[in-house]
């Protein structure tokens, strides 16, 4: 599995890439969610990983689905369909566990 850096600069990438597809700025995403234009820009530099109810909704305000905030796309090096494969399936397990603690924290 990818280490904890690495995700956090795959999802950075991808939330920026998103957030600029979709016309918005990092003050307007954040005002979305509910958090600072900070948070966001340290998020997107890969300084600081999302909480899961965060994460959450900053899918929904990019309209995708978490998992694919942390697809490797572009910003990966080796696109090779090995490393893809295992990638993929490190990066859907990572994404069960994010929103099995979301929806945990749901029924609380």
């Amino acid at each position: 599995m990818k280490n904890g850096q690495e995700l956090q600069k795959i999802l950075g990438a991808n939330i920026k890439t998103r957030r600029i597809r979709m016309g918005l700025s990092q003050e307007k995403l954040g005002e979305i969610i509910g958090v600072g234009r900070n948070s966001i820009s340290e998020v997107e530099a890969g300084n600081n990983f999302i909480g899961a109810d965060n994460l959450a909704r900053l899918a929904k305000a990019l309209e995708t689905e978490v998992y694919e905030l942390f697809k490797p796309d572009d910003v990966m090096p080796d696109k090779s369909a090995s490393v893809l494969e295992k990638y993929s399936d490190d990066v859907k397990k990572a994404s069960d566990k994010i929103m099995k603690e979301y929806l945990r924290k749901l029924k609380r």
